[in-house]
């Protein structure tokens, strides 16, 4: 139905823009390593609760380089909360920031 599928649009901005949150938090308080290279690539997972805590974190795919992928994950640890995740209904929360994957290249930092 058209009702819906606005709804599903809606929720898409919403996450987009809730994601680009997250990543701009993240990318603030990361020191990317000597090491980074463009085109190197990690992956980590957030495992959230709705008061926006992180209770987890995981690199899924590796940039292949352990420090590099240690930098994305204390960039996570440092940012800690992301209060803002509170101002989300219940439902949208758990369809897409229970767990919630991020890509994170150094070339996003280093232009």
């Amino acid at each position: 139905s058209d009702a819906q599928a606005n709804q599903f649009a809606s929720e898409n901005l919403i996450v987009a823009e809730y994601s680009a949150k997250i990543r701009q938090i993240i990318q603030q308080s990361w020191q990317i390593p000597p090491s980074a290279r463009n085109g190197m690539t990690a992956l980590v997972r957030l495992q959230l609760v709705p008061t926006g805590e992180v209770v987890g974190v995981s690199i899924v795919q590796s940039s292949g380089d352990r420090v590099f992928d240690r930098s994305v994950e204390q960039a996570v640890e440092r940012a800690a909360r992301f209060p803002e995740l509170q101002e989300l209904g219940n439902a949208v929360f758990e369809r897409n920031f229970r767990t919630f994957d991020l890509l994170f290249r150094p070339e996003d930092l280093l232009r």
